[in-house]
């Protein structure tokens, strides 16, 4: 049960990491979720997430965040260890429910382990 806790090393914090991540990583776009994927040297994946003000106010904004972060613990221990995932959303994304956030990451997943990275 311990490995589904969401901790602190598996988030990006710095904002040169959410760089070094928009630039140098592979992009997979799903129809709920845009990833942005790049392989570390850690031995854990991390998140990272970036929700625009254009979503709308902060209620909705950090719903959005605790949606994806509880899909992302949820399906922690199925990732290929040593990935920096910067995630946003796609447009409409809050009519979705939280099996489409699920399901998004559930093609990540399979991208990650067929091809090592994502094409």
């Amino acid at each position: 049960m311990r490995d589904k806790r969401f901790l602190k090393r598996n988030h990006l914090r710095k904002s040169s990491e959410f760089q070094k991540v928009f630039q140098r990583g592979r992009k997979v776009v799903t129809y709920t979720l845009i990833f942005r994927v790049l392989p570390n040297d850690l031995p854990e994946s991390r998140i990272g997430l970036t929700v625009s003000r254009k979503v709308g106010k902060a209620t909705k904004r950090n719903l959005i965040k605790r949606r994806v972060r509880e899909a992302f613990r949820e399906r922690k221990a199925l990732f290929p260890q040593g990935f920096d995932i910067v995630i946003s959303p796609r447009r409409g994304i809050l009519e979705r429910s939280f099996q489409d956030y699920q399901k998004s990451f559930d093609i990540l997943l399979r991208k990650l382990q067929r091809s090592g990275a994502p094409s």
